[in-house]
């Protein structure tokens, strides 16, 4: 992975997302068929479901800052209606290996820390036009995307935290 250096607000969140995008990537290179047909306690869905929705959710969110960060409008209305979206990206993605699935997860996390090294000390308070809340907060949000579902995987396959 190459090396970023980051704003001071942005280093403890781009650890996180390194940290968290490494187990992600490893575990689901090691999961079984079986592991991957379990339900989890998140909508119903298998792990296989969970691996794939934070893959297919990451270029919503690379598109964003990245339109954001190009001094661009971003397309907000990718989040609304999210439980029609997330359910047209399983169907888009159902045909997808799990290995697949897993290099678009490393690939993505490359994507994911090369914006975040884009951002400076004033991004953290800028609030761009139509977003109600400063970029800090979109960060932090999509921050935690990647631990809660790691946390219902490794939940529904009997590991923990």
């Amino acid at each position: 992975m190459t090396a970023h250096s980051f704003a001071a607000w942005v280093e403890p969140l781009a650890a996180s997302y390194r940290e968290n995008r490494a187990d992600i990537v490893q575990l689901t290179r090691t999961l079984t068929d079986e592991q991957l047909s379990l339900a989890t306690g998140d909508e119903g869905w298998s792990v296989r479901e969970e691996v794939t929705h934070i893959a297919a959710s990451d270029p919503d969110f690379v598109t964003t800052l990245g339109a954001i960060l190009d001094g661009g409008t971003p397309d907000l209305s990718i989040f609304n209606e999210i439980d029609a979206r997330n359910a047209r990206n399983l169907e888009a993605w159902k045909s997808r290996s799990i290995e697949e699935i897993a290099g678009e997860l490393e690939k993505n996390g490359h994507a994911l820390q090369a914006l975040l090294a884009r951002l400076t000390v004033e991004d953290e308070t800028r609030q761009p036009d139509g977003m109600p809340f400063p970029l800090a907060g979109l960060i932090n949000g999509y921050g935690q995307h990647g631990p809660y579902h790691l946390g219902q995987i490794r939940a529904a396959i009997g590991e923990g935290g």
